[in-house]
């Protein structure tokens, strides 16, 4: 990562590393072993992994957020030699879930008496080294993955300004978009800012009331912001959350149908604002949201549309179940 892509840390950054979980868990997990009384356990296989594994980075603080399902096979002999083998499901490993809380099933193939002592082992011994590995998790992604979402501040010193949009020479002249639309706006100095426009389409499995609710409900934005959010739905009402990095104005509200906002980031031009769109379209067992924003400075779309999809829609998704995260 450039230094000029993310000065002093401020854009959000995100990078999906479920892949790299699945081969971590794979190698961090597998050979653990467990004993106790002569019985001996030890974790034989990962057989599945499924979930989101994510690393952000907000205005300089990195944040991990994941949450995943974990399916190992065990295996274990006794002092007179039986031998036993079968399956340990970890329903939930989370970012918001204490590690003492992390919960265990475990099966035995062709159970009988004669194995019982060893899934008692397995179940206290190997399940608490088990819990042990997990802990470590959130600290090795950080190292494994934090060099790319973050810039260490020694590294900033000799990193150009933050770049802006442009200037236009001439005040009345507009300028193409890259959509090819002629947008012009001006920040508070009064120079011009060239701008263009986002559109995009995201499928949410709830209904359109739900969502409309996640989106104005002030408790609902501090869940899934994951910080305090001021949120007021009336019309002309403003907002503020992810530590001031976005902030803006309720323009318009039809309940479980549209909402439109004012709505900037905070390095933008001062006072420039865009104008995003929610429209919600409720299908039989999901709602389509249609967002429309205008006004976004040429040279930020990149960012904002990654904005989107990572601290809105798959944070949404990830916080409430409303579906598969990109």
């Amino acid at each position: 990562m450039s230094n000029w892509k993310n000065v002093n840390n401020w854009h959000w950054v995100n990078k999906n590393c479920l892949n790299w979980a699945k081969t971590y868990f794979q190698q961090e997990l597998v050979g653990i072993e467990a004993e106790k009384n002569g019985v001996q356990t030890s974790v034989s296989k990962v057989t599945e992994v499924t979930g989101d594994v994510d690393l952000n980075q907000r205005k300089g603080k990195i944040i991990t957020i994941f949450d995943v399902e974990i399916k190992l096979e065990w295996k274990g002999t006794a002092p007179d030699g039986t031998e036993a083998q079968g399956r340990i499901l970890i329903p939930e490993v989370a970012h918001d879930t204490d590690i003492d809380d992390y919960v265990f099933e475990i099966s035995v193939t062709d159970d009988s008496n004669a194995k019982h002592a060893i899934k008692e082992v397995v179940r206290k011994e190997l399940a608490a080294k088990l819990r042990q590995k997990l802990s470590t998790f959130a600290g090795d992604l950080v190292k494994a993955h934090g060099a790319d979402v973050y810039i260490d501040p020694s590294q900033l010193g000799t990193a150009p300004p933050p770049r802006v949009a442009h200037a236009a020479k001439d005040s009345n002249a507009a300028t193409k978009g890259h959509d090819g639309a002629s947008t012009t706006g001006a920040d508070k100095r009064g120079k011009i800012v060239n701008t263009t426009s986002l559109e995009e389409a995201v499928e949410f499995q709830t209904s359109a009331h739900e969502l409309y609710e996640t989106l104005l409900d002030s408790q609902r934005v501090a869940a899934w912001t994951r910080g305090s959010a001021k949120m007021s739905r009336e019309i002309g009402g403003k907002f503020e959350y992810f530590n001031g990095n976005v902030s803006g104005e309720i323009l318009e509200t039809v309940p479980d149908k549209k909402i439109v906002q004012k709505w900037r980031l905070s390095t933008w031009p001062e006072s420039h604002f865009s104008e995003v769109t929610f429209t919600f379209d409720q299908a039989s067992d999901s709602t389509k949201l249609i967002v429309k924003q205008t006004g976004v400075p040429i040279g930020e779309e990149e960012v904002t549309q990654r904005n989107w999809t990572g601290y809105y829609w798959n944070s949404i998704k990830q916080t409430f179940g409303f579906g598969v995260v990109f």
